[in-house]
């Protein structure tokens, strides 16, 4: 089988700050940042100069990360909102504890559901939550946890 494993899965954000804040909202932790440009860089995304600024977040004890990427150049200023029903990378999901906690640290920041907490086969209570620059993302907490 030629994959072995999720690695990471990177997010491309105009406010890199806002976008670690949220996530850190929700309990990962940064991990690392760095900086790219180069050759490299150029000849991957078939770009010339470009420059990124990216930083690993993740739980402890995880092997995968989430990686935000802002381009410093080129420069992008523009977000797109993507519906619930757009085509493409729809959102992330995350299983948590304490959803009802988490749902009122998000709201207390600005960040609401799109919808209703919904019980799913009595499996979990689900929820969606529009983030930074119209990221959604998808909490997950186990009925037998609650």
């Amino acid at each position: 089988m030629p994959i072995k494993r999720t690695d990471h899965i990177s997010l491309n954000v105009v406010n890199l700050e806002e976008a670690i804040h949220f996530f850190s909202l929700c309990g990962l932790e940064v991990r690392g940042r760095w900086e790219m440009e180069g050759k490299l860089l150029d000849r991957l995304l078939n770009l010339d100069g470009a420059k990124t600024e990216c930083v690993a977040l993740g739980l402890p004890g995880e092997a995968i990360w989430l990686e935000l990427v802002r381009f410093k150049r080129p420069v992008e200023t523009s977000t797109v909102v993507q519906h619930v029903y757009s085509s493409g990378l729809r959102h992330l999901c995350f299983e948590v504890t304490g959803l009802d906690t988490l749902l009122e640290r998000l709201a207390n920041h600005g960040y609401q559901p799109i919808g209703d907490v919904a019980n799913y086969e009595n499996e979990y209570r689900l929820c969606y939550v529009r983030g930074p620059e119209g990221v959604i993302i998808e909490l997950a907490e186990k009925i037998d946890s609650v």
